[in-house]
Order: C-alpha cells, then sequence, then structure tokens
C-alpha cells in the first residue's frame, strides 16, 4: 500500500483518538488541554501508522468504514471507563493520578487499534458474519 494511504488514515485515526480522549481524559489545569491534545494525536498517529505498517491488509479490503467505526466504539468503550476509575480513585491532579489517567488512554488506544486493524476486525468478520 502507498505511503500516502497509510499516512493520510492514520492521521484521520489520530484525530478521532485526540478527540475522544481529550474529552475524557481530565486535564490538571485548563493551560494543558492543548498539549494533551496535541500530544494525544501524536502518540496515537505513531502508533496507528506502525499498526496499519504492520497490517498492510487492513487498508486493502472494502471494510474501511466498519474498521473506523469499530476503532471509535471501542476507543470509546475502552477509555473512558479506565479513565473515570481513575479519576475517580485519585483524582485528577496529583502525579499518580496523572500517570493513572494517561495509562489508561494507552490502554484503550492499544485495544482499540487492535480491534479495528491488529487482526480482531478479521476475526470478527469471519466468526460472526
Amino acid at each position: 500500500m502507498r505511503q500516502r494511504t497509510m499516512l493520510a488514515w492514520s492521521i484521520l485515526v489520530s484525530i478521532w483518538t485526540a478527540i475522544v480522549s481529550g474529552a475524557a481524559v481530565y486535564e490538571p489545569t485548563v493551560d494543558l488541554v492543548p498539549l494533551y491534545a496535541v500530544s494525544f494525536q501524536l502518540v496515537a498517529l505513531g502508533a496507528t501508522y506502525w499498526t496499519i505498517r504492520r497490517n498492510e491488509a487492513a487498508l486493502e479490503d472494502a471494510h474501511r468504514p466498519g474498521r473506523m467505526l469499530l476503532f471509535i466504539l471501542t476507543l470509546f468503550v475502552a477509555t473512558v471507563p479506565l479513565v473515570t476509575i481513575a479519576n475517580t480513585l485519585l483524582g485528577h491532579t496529583s502525579p499518580l493520578a496523572i500517570a493513572a489517567q494517561l495509562l489508561g488512554f494507552a490502554v484503550g488506544l492499544a485495544v482499540a487499534l487492535y480491534v479495528a486493524y491488529g487482526g480482531g476486525f478479521e476475526y470478527a468478520w469471519e466468526h460472526y458474519t
């Protein structure tokens, strides 16, 4: 697959990641909102590009909209509860609370990328359709 297509798709996925994760994670101060949003997008861009590069067949079939929908839903379902639990138990201003929320973001992103682009979609497609 062409590099531009993979990069463009990775940018699209990273924008959705920044939107969902930026809304889920509680920033310690309002001044950090732009830093968090850009950081989430850059981390997601690298992780998405790496995942798609390893599984190039994910973008060669006709299921791109389904994968994107599955990615967004999985990211939301995985990230929001993890971050909310961390925020409820630890607050959102201590270093431990910030680390726990960022860990929740990383786990949610990893799960969503696996489900949508790392092989989870193929598994569900083969077994349930």
